[in-house]
């Protein structure tokens, strides 16, 4: 390997070799939010609750981290 492939970030990770559980809890949250919005769609009943606080967890947390974070 060289020093160019060592320095490349993931999709979950903060910095190279650093893995970011908040970002791995956000993407599992996006597919959940995804996955209700399907039932919802299948079944016929729009119940967009639960659809909407999944999307906020997806979203609002990360963002939420980046705000306390601030340098």
């Amino acid at each position: 390997m060289t020093d160019t492939d060592s320095s490349k970030t993931g999709m979950f990770e903060e910095e190279p070799g650093q893995t970011s559980s908040m970002r791995v809890m956000c993407f599992i949250s996006l597919l959940a939010a995804i996955g209700a919005a399907y039932m919802e769609i299948k079944a016929g009943v729009p119940f967009p609750y639960t659809t909407t606080m999944f999307l906020g967890g997806a979203f609002g947390g990360k963002t939420a981290q980046k705000f306390a974070e601030r340098k």
